[in-house]
């Protein structure tokens, strides 16, 4: 018995092991379209334009409506230069205080969704970290939301990838998911 309890942990325990991300409905800024994985929470830019992705992971809904966040880019260094969306977004706000919407709800997709698009200009090299946070106004309080695609008036808060909302880096490190475990981790609990 005791055995069938241990492996029952160690493969509940695996499963999270290697997660990227793990949490439901997560918003995050990737420098990738189609690969939402740490290595692409950085990127090195030279003197030109690049693009950044702001992304939904996790989904628990089929299709989104609607998203709300805020992005600081913690350096006024960094121009947005455009920033645009799939299906008729349309956005309430302003590049950095997103209030958008869809005029056909995005379908999401897993690992993760493509919300918008921003085209980012910064030519020197130091380090800046980029942040997310709850919209202005916010109609959830203190949170990012998406609205359900299927019900518009279903809003679901949405945390951050990390703990502390920064969420990607220009010339750093990128960034570490929030539960992030490792098999050693797994392995210190049975020592």
């Amino acid at each position: 018995m005791r055995t069938l309890l241990t492996i029952s942990i160690l493969t509940l325990l695996a499963g999270t092991a290697f997660a990227q991300f793990p949490g439901d409905n997560l918003m995050g800024v990737f420098f990738s379209d189609t690969e939402f994985t740490q290595e692409t929470t950085n990127i090195d830019s030279g003197a030109v334009p690049f693009n950044a992705y702001l992304v939904l992971v996790n989904a628990t809904v089929g299709t989104v409506g609607g998203y709300e966040c805020a992005i600081d880019f913690a350096n006024p260094s960094i121009f947005v230069l455009s920033v645009s969306g799939p299906n008729g977004w349309t956005n309430f706000g302003d590049n950095t205080n997103h209030l958008c919407g869809y005029q056909v709800p995005l379908p999401s997709e897993q690992p993760g969704t493509v919300l918008a698009t921003l085209q980012l200009l910064y030519s020197v090299t130091d380090p800046v970290e980029i942040s997310l946070g709850p919209a202005t106004p916010p109609s959830i309080p203190g949170d990012m939301a998406i609205a359900n695609g299927a019900n518009p008036d279903e809003l679901i808060a949405c945390p951050c990838l990390t703990a502390d909302c920064v969420v990607a880096t220009i010339w750093g490190d990128g960034v570490v998911a929030t539960e992030d475990q490792t098999w050693s981790s797994v392995k210190s609990l049975f020592e």
